[in-house]
């Protein structure tokens, strides 16, 4: 019997351990299909699923972020992956929340699957609040972050003035997933249950955004808020130019891996922490990599035996473990396993407490609008003109730019059909 052959895109940092161990155990498991793998990074994945989709051709299996689901699936990118479930159990094998990342928007159908979890961490120098007489316990809210960050803001360290708190001001999605706990966390969210309207300029969305501008306005190094995201991963972890920082789990296969060239005094003293929680709650981001199969596919039965072995427990939890990746299976979450081999086991309850983007046809277009608008206030920062008012005024901009939009594309769509 010939070999089918199935192609596969992933992320560019999955090419050597794929090739290496994912593929040949596969290959023992299926000899008779043969995986053609292509690797790209973030930004160019999405252009060229984008494009494929619009001239009706696409991998067999493509890796995609979680928050592209809605996008894709709406642009009819991705095949229905509904009744293959059986075959796995269902979407309840997976953590529950990364399980809402999945579907077709506004149906039970399914597009993809989850594969292998971002959670989102507060991360803090445990010897600068030591010396502070501080415990991870007083950044349990946002009334204690506030009060430990007043007081070791701008603490003298060697020969460093080290402010509380730097982030990374780059146009990017980073900036949405680190303004998220504020919104949640204050009782907000970013659109309305029928996924009509946005949400993020609503009384307590916008009363968590002020205070998060607020405390980045206060207690950041303004010249150094424009940095980019790798800069502000070597400043914090590397050099110890601030003691708290909002970042994920894949520090966690470099800097703060004690066998990595980067690991050194300032990393080996980090700890971490969950976000602060409010009168809303205490959640942080959740985000990801799904699995799919292209709507275009030829090989959609072969496509399905290796998401289904890609989601086989074992064969993810060494893929997390190797990867510093956080697994997407609720079962890794209760017993003892790879999530317990990370140098951080807070991302065990960060799972736990993470909240995911809404899976909306339109997200990925709100979310550049926002993404353009907060980059805006942080430039404000940045320059010293920043005011509450100012935050009030963009957010309701952006919030009624991304209004207008849903009622073109429901236009758009009744017009459709």
């Amino acid at each position: 019997m010939a070999k089918k052959m199935i192609n596969v895109w992933l992320m560019q940092e999955h090419e050597h351990l794929f090739k290496n161990t994912v593929i040949p155990e596969f290959q023992q498991q299926h000899p008779d299909i043969d995986i053609i793998l292509t690797t790209t990074s973030w930004h160019f994945l999405w252009d060229k699923v984008v494009m494929f989709s619009k001239r009706k051709q696409g991998p067999d299996v493509l890796q995609i972020g979680s928050t592209w689901n809605g996008v894709l699936a709406e642009i009819g990118a991705l095949k229905d992956i509904t009744e293959n479930l059986a075959s796995i159990g269902s979407l309840d094998i997976f953590i529950n929340e990364a399980a809402k990342t999945c579907f077709f928007p506004g149906t039970r159908r399914v597009a993809s699957v989850p594969w292998y979890l971002d959670a989102r961490v507060l991360f803090y120098r445990q010897e600068i609040l030591d010396i502070h007489g501080f415990t991870a316990h007083d950044l349990g809210t946002l009334e204690g972050l506030e009060k430990v960050s007043a007081a070791v803001h701008n603490f003298k360290a060697g020969d460093k003035i080290v402010p509380a708190f730097a982030l990374a001001g780059q146009k990017d999605a980073q900036l949405v997933h680190l303004l998220a706990p504020w919104i949640w966390n204050n009782g907000g969210d970013f659109m309305t249950a029928d996924g009509k309207k946005v949400s993020f300029d609503s009384p307590a969305a916008l009363a968590g955004l002020e205070a998060c501008f607020n405390y980045i306005n206060t207690y950041c190094d303004k010249a150094a808020i424009m940095q980019e995201y790798e800069t502000f991963l070597e400043s914090f972890f590397r050099k110890g130019n601030s003691c708290l920082a909002y970042t994920g789990p894949w520090v966690n296969n470099t800097y703060l891996n004690p066998k990595h060239e980067f690991y050194n005094r300032f990393s080996q003293h980090i700890e971490t922490t969950l976000m602060p929680g409010g009168p809303g709650g205490r959640f942080t981001f959740l985000g990801g990599s799904n699995l799919a199969i292209s709507e275009f596919s030829k090989h959609p039965d072969e496509a399905w035996e290796l998401i289904k072995f890609l989601t086989q427990l074992p064969v993810q939890e060494k893929f997390c473990g190797a990867n510093h990746q956080l697994p997407s299976l609720a079962a890794s979450y209760k017993t003892k396993g790879v999530i317990d081999n990370t140098p951080q086991k807070i991302f065990r309850d960060a799972v736990q407490h993470g909240r995911t983007f809404p899976n909306n046809a339109n997200w990925a277009q709100i979310e550049d609008i926002l993404i353009e608008y907060i980059h805006r206030l942080l430039v404000s920062i940045a320059e010293g003109i920043y005011t509450a008012e100012l935050m009030q005024e963009s957010i309701q901009e952006a919030a009624a730019k991304s209004n207008a939009l849903l009622v073109q594309e429901e236009q758009w769509r009744k017009e459709k059909n």
